[in-house]
């Protein structure tokens, strides 16, 4: 996408969909594209944090081209490789430390949860870049112009309103478009349906702490490659940082991941809706 270059008196405004190619973001994107909104982003970005599931990569790929015939860009970008970053942080190639919610056991045996720093610098960050450099076309650290107001749009339905935020930053105003229309995630995944679109799988990074245990069951049954990765970064990360005092583990229990029977646990108990900005999940 050409850069802007927005330091004339004009009144510039930007609309931007952020893209996180699950359920909400997704039907989001494909309404917008079907003119079911009264204006169309400029684009969608899509923040990758290298660690979603391979089924989402799969469909994040059927969604560029379902959106190149609209002429309508998907812009992918990154911070790096948080599970690359984690693994080389472990073994002392790095001290970069993004601080994903692991759960810690702490001396006395008491559970407590790290607090995280992962969706800042791999999604919301990588966002903001995006569109400074991308979309207005500014250097590092150059003001956004007084003119520019931009319009970030969250694929965030009713039934996930306590996610719901104001943007921190002056010039972004943050909507919510499903919330307008009063949509819930089933009326997303209605909508996807009654047009014969294929429907998106969970999008979240494969080894997120916030994961139901029905979420863990799954990618163990389904997902092996992924599920052993997982299994491999629960025991790394126990003793892996020598800043944290503790030992740390992916699940809730405070036990090794490979030994959990999750067939005791159907409940979808996801933590998701304390992430910050509602930026991972969508």
């Amino acid at each position: 996408m050409e850069e802007g270059n927005f330091q004339g008196n004009q009144f510039k405004q930007i609309t931007v969909l952020s893209l996180g190619a699950g359920v909400q973001s997704s039907t989001m994107l494909l309404m917008a594209l079907h003119g079911e909104f009264i204006e169309k982003p400029q684009c969608a970005i899509f923040a990758d944090t290298g660690c979603e599931p391979r089924e989402v990569y799969q469909y994040l790929n059927w969604l560029e081209l379902e959106a190149k015939k609209y002429d309508f860009p998907i812009l992918r970008c990154n911070n790096g490789n948080l599970q690359d970053d984690l693994l080389n942080t472990i073994q002392g190639k790095t001290t970069r430390f993004a601080n994903p919610p692991f759960y810690v056991k702490t001396d006395h045996g008491a559970p407590s949860i790290l607090r995280r720093y992962c969706t800042q610098d791999y999604k919301i960050d990588v966002i903001i870049k995006a569109i400074r450099e991308e979309l207005i076309g500014l250097r590092y650290k150059q003001r956004v112009p007084k003119n520019v107001r931009v319009t970030q749009w969250f694929g965030i339905s009713t039934d996930e309103i306590t996610r719901v935020k104001s943007s921190r930053h002056s010039w972004i105003t943050n909507q919510y478009p499903l919330i307008e229309k009063e949509m819930t995630r089933d009326d997303c995944l209605a909508w996807l349906k009654d047009r014969g679109y294929p429907l998106p799988p969970k999008s979240s990074c494969f080894f997120c702490p916030y994961h139901s245990d029905k979420t863990w069951r799954r990618i163990k049954e389904q997902l092996p490659s992924e599920w052993d990765q997982i299994v491999e970064l629960d025991r790394k990360i126990r003793n892996g940082f020598s800043k944290i005092r503790g030992e740390l583990y992916l699940h809730r229990s405070l036990q090794p991941i490979d030994t959990i029977d999750f067939g005791e646990f159907l409940k979808d108990n996801s933590s998701f809706e304390n992430e910050c900005d509602g930026v991972c999940g969508v």
